[in-house]
């Protein structure tokens, strides 16, 4: 399915799902990428050039998704950063990103050590150097204390590694651009503003059209590599999702918009702690209320992206159950959209099915009576769940293919945060 999207609001979307990981880094991204579009411009670059960096520094620490290697990166003298190649192997398959993915591949090479990583064969683009140069920046920069104050001790941190760990031109225009009182209460108040300041043009010269299925997967593939037990899901509810929507009759667009939604679904479950994801026991009263809250925060993700707002709706509220027992709506049938039925589902359909850290994943005839229970004392959509039994056996194998190959994507970044 093919919308029209701007590709800033795209790269700022999947930025906000990062920021969950913590609230310490929460507005990184957003300041790195309106710091490298300020140094871009004042160096004279392209507007191809600014498109790019601005991209990849809302982007730069995607491969970052552990708390603690978040946070290792915003340590300024940090030279191990295990961050930038999952980053750029998450990227790199999302054509409109595709081109982006080699400066966040390398945005920590200093600037003296770059030719040694081209002699190595990993070619360090000019952009790179950029987006260090603002990383590091926004890094020095504390944003609650008095801004003007700072700017005198930071911009002399940044000259003092001028030559070596950055590029000399991008130093010397953040001190050009930080002449200006006015860009220091800027990145203080960037996250209180819509958009970015100074790059709405951007946005709007940024309208492309884009595969959504395809940003379904990237994106799905950034919330499941946290956790090996999580892997497979969001893949495998997406082609269940899919199935269920053509057995009841629904094709073309909708279907893939109903399978979109289901690859997203827990997105929001970037909040939740992977010590949670993957404890074997039962959860607390307080880790059962941190996991509920991950289908507001996915529900409030994908609705800052206008062309996915039925994705929003179906997706935020997969936990939602015709007797208003669900969450974090407590919706009822008459407000509950076929969408959503269709995912919520397609989500208990793939659950039941997966081994998990505390039990055995189901065989196919308990999923499907489990699922007639749920229908009956109207959890579940009775008439999605005797589709589901219609097509059972095309429904399993849908999401065991689909699963199968998110378990190797799985295996393909997470081999390269360890390599």
């Amino acid at each position: 399915m093919e919308v029209r999207a701007s590709l800033l609001e795209l790269a700022l979307c999947v930025s906000e799902a990062a920021d969950l990981v913590d609230r310490h880094v929460v507005d990184h991204h957003r300041r790195v990428a309106y710091i490298a579009h300020r140094i871009a411009a004042q160096m004279g670059l392209s507007e191809a050039d600014r498109g790019r960096v601005t991209l990849a520094a809302a982007l730069h620490d995607i491969g970052a998704l552990s708390l603690g290697e978040r946070l290792r990166a915003l340590d300024f003298d940090v030279r191990l950063v295990e961050h930038a190649e999952p980053g750029y192997l998450l990227l790199r398959d999302f054509a409109p990103f595709a081109d982006i993915a080699p400066i966040v591949r390398t945005h920590h090479v200093e600037w003296a050590d770059a030719p040694r990583h081209v002699r190595e064969g990993v070619p360090v683009d000019e952009l790179s150097h950029v987006l260090f140069v603002a990383d590091r920046a926004s890094v020095l920069f504390d944003a609650s204390a008095e801004p003007l104050g700072q700017r005198k001790r930071l911009l002399a941190e940044m000259r003092e590694g001028a030559g070596r760990r950055f590029m000399p031109e991008a130093v010397t225009a953040l001190a050009r651009i930080g002449r200006e009182e006015s860009f220091w209460f800027d990145i203080v108040t960037l996250a209180n503003r819509p958009g970015l300041l100074g790059v709405q043009d951007l946005a709007a010269a940024q309208q492309v059209t884009v595969d959504l299925g395809e940003f379904a997967r990237m994106l799905a593939r950034i919330v499941d590599f946290r956790s090996r037990y999580t892997a497979s899901h969001s893949s495998g509810v997406a082609a269940s999702a899919g199935a269920i929507a053509e057995a009841l009759g629904i094709s073309g667009d909708g279907a893939d918009e109903v399978r979109v939604a289901g690859g997203l679904h827990d997105l929001g479950k970037l909040s939740v702690p992977v010590e949670v994801l993957e404890k074997p026991g039962k959860l607390d009263r307080e880790e059962s209320a941190v996991v509920r809250a991950h289908a507001f925060h996915t529900g409030r993700i994908l609705s800052s992206v206008p062309a996915l707002a039925r994705v929003a709706d179906w997706a935020g509220h997969h936990h939602e159950r015709l007797d208003g027992s669900g969450y974090p709506d407590h919706l009822t049938a008459s407000k509950l959209s076929q969408g959503a039925r269709i995912v919520a589902a397609a989500d208990v359909f793939s659950a039941l099915s997966e081994d998990r850290p505390y039990r055995q994943g189901m065989g196919l005839g308990r999923v499907l009576h489990t699922m007639d229970h749920m229908a009956h004392v109207r959890r579940l959509d009775a008439h999605v769940v005797n589709a589901v039994r219609d097509c059972a056996g095309d429904v399993s194998d849908a999401r065991r293919e689909a699963a199968e190959a998110g378990r190797e994507a799985y295996e393909l970044v997470a081999g390269a945060a360890v390599a």
